[in-house]
C-alpha cells in the first residue's frame, strides 16, 4: 500500500496545515499517541455483505493513513475499534454506548438507517459524531446534528429508479418491502416519482423486518401480481423490491411462482452486490431470470484513486465490493483528520472541522462535499443485475444514471455505458 499512500499525500497536505498536529520533519514528533476511530459495521444479520467489505475497506484505509504518518515522520497512528451491530438497532445502540465508555468520540457508522435512527439521539447528546457510509433515509436528513452521510439520501434514489422503470417501459409497480424507516422512506420515494411520471403504483406487501420465513409474503406477492396481470399488460408490471439480506429467501421461494418469474424485478441499493445472494443457486437463478436490476450509490472507475486503491480491497474481500466499501475507506481519512483538526470533546468543533474537510476532499468515491443536511451532495448510481458464466453467477453492471448538472439526468445502458466507465 505504499504507492498508494504517495498520491494520498498531495489532497491532505491542506488538512494537515490545517490541524497543526503532524510536523514533516526528520524524526519522530513528540505527538506520538494512537488515534482511536470508532466503527459501527453489521458484520453479522442481514446487512453482513455490506459490513464485510465495509470492515476489508478500513483495513486498507488504516495501512494507508499509517503509512502516510510514517512517511512524514509522525509517531502517530491510527487505530479503528470495530463493533459488530448484528444489523440490529438496539445491538447499535449498545455497541455505541460502549465506544463513548472507551473516551471515542468519533464513529463510522452504523450503516443501516434503521441503526442509524436507534442511535442518534444518543450521539447528539453525548458529543458523538457519527459518518455514516450507507444510510441513505430521506428522514434522517437533518440539519445541525452529529449525522454526516458519505451518501446520498433515498429522495435520490426513488427519482432515479422510477426514472429507470419508466425509461424501460414500465407504468405499473407493486412494491414488496421492509417495514422500517428505510424502507418505508424509500417505497414511499419511489412510488411519488412513479406517479409524477404518470406511473401506477399499486397496493404492495409489507413485511417484518424479523421475520425468518416469508412464504405467506411472497404468496401475497404472487396473488396480486396475478390481478395485475389480469388489467395490465405483463411487460408493463414490475416488483420493486426493498430488502437487505433476506432477499436470498425470497427470491428462492418466487422461483416456485410462474408468474412472479414473468413480470419484471427491479430492486434497490438494499440487494446491490450482495455477496450472499449470488452463492444461492436457487435465488441468484431466480434474479437472472428476472434480470433484476439495483441501483447503489455509483463511482466513476476512470478516478485514479479508485484505480489504485480498489484492486486491493477486492484482493483482499475476495470479492466486488459494495460502493459503500469505497466510502468507507474515504470516511476513515476523513474521520482521522476531524479528529485532529477539532478540539476534544468539542461536537460543535468536530461538525466544523467535518464540513471543511469534506468540501475539499476528493477521495475513491469522488469528491465528499456535503449539502446542508450533513448528506453527499453530488451523485450517480450504477445498475447492477445478476448474470451466469461458467456455471456459475456474478453481478455485472448493466447501466449507469449521472446528473451532469441539475434537473438533467443520463441514463446510460449497452454500448452507451462504455463512456462513463
Amino acid at each position: 500500500m505504499k504507492k498508494t499512500t504517495c498520491f494520498l499525500l498531495s489532497i491532505l497536505l491542506i488538512a494537515t496545515l490545517l490541524s497543526g498536529c503532524v510536523e514533516s520533519t526528520g524524526g519522530a514528533t513528540s505527538e506520538s499517541e494512537d488515534i482511536k476511530i470508532g466503527a459501527l459495521l453489521p458484520l453479522t444479520g442481514d446487512l453482513a455483505s455490506i459490513g464485510e467489505a465495509s470492515q476489508t475497506a478500513l483495513e486498507v484505509s488504516a495501512e494507508d493513513i499509517n503509512g502516510y504518518f510514517s512517511g512524514l515522520g509522525s509517531g502517530k497512528n491510527v487505530e479503528v475499534i470495530v463493533k459488530d451491530t448484528e444489523s440490529d438497532p438496539e445491538t447499535a445502540l449498545e455497541q455505541l454506548k460502549q465506544l463513548d465508555e472507551m473516551g471515542i468520540t468519533m464513529v463510522i457508522g452504523p450503516q443501516s438507517s434503521n441503526e442509524v435512527e436507534a442511535v442518534l439521539e444518543y450521539a447528539n447528546e453525548n458529543g458523538i459524531i457519527l459518518l455514516s457510509t450507507a444510510s441513505t433515509a430521506p428522514s434522517l436528513a437533518i440539519p445541525d446534528d452529529n449525522l454526516f452521510r458519505l451518501v446520498p439520501d433515498d429522495t435520490n434514489q426513488g427519482m432515479v429508479l422510477a426514472t429507470f422503470m419508466q425509461e424501460d417501459g414500465i407504468s405499473t409497480v407493486i412494491p414488496m418491502y421492509r417495514n422500517d424507516v428505510w424502507g418505508n422512506g424509500l417505497v414511499d420515494e419511489v412510488g411519488k416519482n412513479f406517479e409524477t411520471l404518470n406511473g401506477t403504483v399499486l397496493e404492495g406487501v409489507r413485511y417484518e423486518t424479523e421475520n425468518a420465513d416469508f412464504s405467506a409474503e411472497v404468496e401475497s406477492l404472487n396473488e396480486k401480481v396475478v390481478a395485475a396481470t389480469s388489467e395490465y399488460d405483463e411487460g408493463s408490471i414490475a416488483v420493486v423490491l426493498c430488502s437487505y439480506g433476506e432477499v436470498t429467501e425470497i427470491f428462492a421461494l418466487a422461483r416456485n411462482y410462474p408468474a412472479l418469474s414473468e413480470v419484471n424485478w427491479y430492486s434497490t441499493d438494499g440487494i446491490a452486490l450482495n455477496k450472499g445472494l449470488i452463492k444461492d443457486n436457487d435465488a441468484a437463478g431466480f434474479a437472472a431470470t428476472t434480470n433484476v436490476k439495483a441501483p447503489i450509490y455509483g463511482y466513476i472507475r476512470a478516478n485514479d484513486r479508485y484505480q489504485e486503491i480498489a484492486p486491493g480491497i477486492e484482493e483482499q474481500l475476495g470479492r466486488l465490493p459494495e460502493s459503500y466499501a469505497l466510502t468507507t475507506y474515504d470516511a476513515l481519512w476523513i474521520a482521522t483528520f476531524v479528529d485532529l483538526d477539532s478540539i476534544p470533546n468539542n461536537d460543535e468543533s468536530a461538525r466544523m472541522a467535518m464540513k471543511t474537510i469534506t468540501d475539499t476532499h476528493f477521495g475513491m468515491s469522488g469528491w465528499t462535499i456535503l449539502d446542508e443536511n450533513g448528506d453527499r451532495k453530488y451523485w450517480n448510481y450504477d445498475i447492477w443485475t445478476v448474470t451466469k458464466e461458467d456455471g456459475s453467477y456474478q453481478w455485472e453492471l448493466c447501466g449507469k444514471i449521472i446528473l451532469p448538472y441539475e434537473d438533467n439526468m443520463l441514463i446510460m445502458q449497452g454500448e452507451d455505458l462504455g463512456f462513463a466507465q
